[in-house]
């Protein structure tokens, strides 16, 4: 009997993964979240990949999918994912929950800054961006929840040849809530000693605040640079608040 049980389990597990690698790609493509739209699918459902992903108005790049066998065999849909563009990438894993939510983790990315941005050209802040996300989670195509360390290097604002330094963003466990994440930022090896918080709501808007304050080596057109935010307080710091949406 438990032969025959056994035989038929594996039976069932062979069938259901044959089923699932010859389901189009196109399945999966039309569960994906309205704002993520791909073209010049190809593949499987278990194996396959996109010529362009574009996340609302901007363009990612070249996306590639394999299913995790092992982990279906635990019953979570889940897949190894890489982004690739020229100047950049990103890979890692995301499983998908019965209810439609998201769950990433050991994700890697290397983009430069403008990537995630639909601003391009002269009016968008130019660098490099590098990072890890431990873990998230996004839920109607927003992260409600995110664990992660970002670093921006050889930072340029818009408009300018002026580099300003680089700077390290963190998200940590339970420092925000499902409506807005919280991230502190942090100067790396910058001209400018800076001390913030980011707080990112699901309304798409942010809040930058801080102080910020010029280290003695800085060079007078970073000092020059920071001089709309007012005068310093008697040790240097200076306060700033920068609000906006995306």
């Amino acid at each position: 009997m438990r032969q025959r049980t056994l035989l038929a389990v594996i039976g069932a597990v062979v069938f259901l993964g044959v089923g699932i690698a010859t389901l189009p790609a196109s399945l999966l493509v039309a569960r994906l979240p309205a704002e993520l739209t791909l073209q010049g699918v190809g593949g499987s459902v278990w194996h396959g990949a996109a010529d362009s992903a574009r996340l609302r108005p901007v363009e990612l790049g070249a996306l590639r999918w394999d299913l995790d066998a092992p982990a279906l065999l635990r019953g979570r849909l889940e897949y190894e994912v890489a982004l690739e563009r020229a100047d950049g990438y990103l890979r890692g894993r995301i499983a998908a929950t019965p209810g439609g939510t998201l769950l990433a983790h050991d994700l890697r990315l290397a983009l430069p800054v403008g990537a995630l941005s639909a601003v391009s050209g002269a009016n968008s802040w130019r660098g490099n961006l590098t990072g890890t996300v431990q873990s998230a989670r996004v839920a109607a195509g927003w992260p409600t929840a995110l664990v992660g360390q970002f670093e921006v290097a050889q930072l340029r604002p818009p408009g300018s040849t002026l580099e300003v330094g680089s700077y390290t963003l963190e998200f940590s466990p339970g420092s925000g809530t499902a409506a807005r994440l919280v991230g502190l930022v942090r100067d790396h090896e910058a001209p400018l000693v800076v001390r913030a918080q980011l707080a990112i709501s699901s309304d798409r808007s942010y809040v930058l605040e801080g102080e910020v304050t010029p280290r003695p080596q800085a060079p007078p057109e970073v000092v020059n640079a920071i001089a709309f935010l007012g005068a310093p307080d008697a040790a240097g710091r200076r306060s700033f608040t920068i609000t906006g949406t995306f």
